[in-house]
């Protein structure tokens, strides 16, 4: 944990999230513990403002969350993860959901979700396990897109402007780097864009993000912010294939 020279470790898949600000919502929630773990259920507390239930696919996933998440700011307010009493987020199926300040049910399961990033052994081994830092990796674009329209896909979706981004094609599809001015504009765009999905020119897309642990962007060295097992032994297409602007320039 931050601050600590050991680590959390619980023995319940499910957390307390506290200090959640009006804009959060279950789903910007996911999009940030799915880096970590896979998540069941996510429940917010309408008795209680800022308050959700987090129940992760096991102890591991709720170990993860609170030893790499607990005390970051996101969307303006610091949010604290403790382990819970309950071992289970208890959904009300005969009841109608609560309603948040921005229009969402205040409860979601994931549990079918096609976003778990370790729902396989193979998916679970292209992860990292980092501290949130102002670099983002954003990755399962198609290759017909480029550096525009990432980042009016985040001008749309009322995400901090990022200082740089530096964009990569493999054979698959496009993915990069994006960097910001500080750690807490690349949290609140990790849990607004992770996920976004549309129609470009007739093609479907999805941008995934992950956390890199990088504090600088290594633009030389684009391969080593990939997430573990990405890529990995994989030769680096040409260069008239990647490139980078840096805004501040």
């Amino acid at each position: 944990g931050r601050g600590f020279c050991f680590e959390a470790v619980v023995s319940t898949q499910s957390t307390g999230v506290h200090g959640l600000d009006s804009a959060m919502n279950p789903t910007r929630l996911f999009n940030l513990f799915c880096m970590y773990g896979d998540v069941n259920k996510i429940k917010f507390l309408m008795t209680k403002k800022g308050i959700a239930m987090v129940e992760m696919k096991n102890s591991r996933g709720a170990d993860n969350v609170i030893n790499h998440l607990n005390r970051v700011k996101v969307l303006s307010s610091q949010i604290s993860i403790a382990p819970s009493k309950h071992r289970e987020v208890v959904v009300y199926t005969n009841s109608a959901p609560g309603i948040l300040e921005d229009g969402s049910e205040n409860v979601q399961v994931f549990l079918n979700s096609r976003f778990l990033r370790y729902s396989t052994e193979k998916k679970a081994a292209k992860n990292r396990l980092v501290d949130p830092t102002k670099i983002l990796h954003f990755f399962a674009l198609p290759l017909e897109v480029d550096e525009d329209f990432v980042l009016k896909l985040l001008e749309d979706k009322g995400c901090p402007t990022p200082t740089s981004i530096s964009m990569h094609k493999s054979e698959v599809c496009s993915a990069g780097l994006l960097e910001f001015d500080s750690t807490e504009e690349a949290v609140d765009t990790a849990a607004i864009a992770n996920h976004m999905q549309g129609s470009h020119k007739g093609i479907r897309y999805l941008m995934k993000i992950a956390f890199t642990g990088k504090k600088s962007m290594p633009l030389d060295s684009y391969e080593e912010a990939k997430p573990a097992g990405a890529a990995a032994g994989k030769e680096k297409k040409e260069d008239n294939e990647s490139g980078g602007r840096n805004f501040n320039d």
